[in-house]
């Protein structure tokens, strides 16, 4: 038995809307999930104060320049 495909399915429109719907809350349960991992990590948290503390005392780099130095 040989199955045709075809180039577009037609899909119910409230099917389509909740499983955006359901896309949408997995994404931001990621990202939540997410930032409590980093802010559980002592060794980024302490990178991120660190970072901060010399971005307040004027410590920044020109940032053409990193991207040349870098990329």
């Amino acid at each position: 038995m040989k199955i045709e495909l075809k180039e577009t399915v037609n899909l119910p429109l409230k099917s389509v809307r909740r499983l955006f719907d359901a896309i949408s809350v997995f994404e931001s349960a990621q990202n939540e999930i997410e930032d409590f991992l980093i802010v559980r990590n002592k060794r980024i948290m302490n990178s991120v104060r660190k970072s901060r503390e010399e971005h307040l005392k004027g410590k920044v780099k020109d940032f053409r320049n990193l991207i040349k130095k870098y990329v």
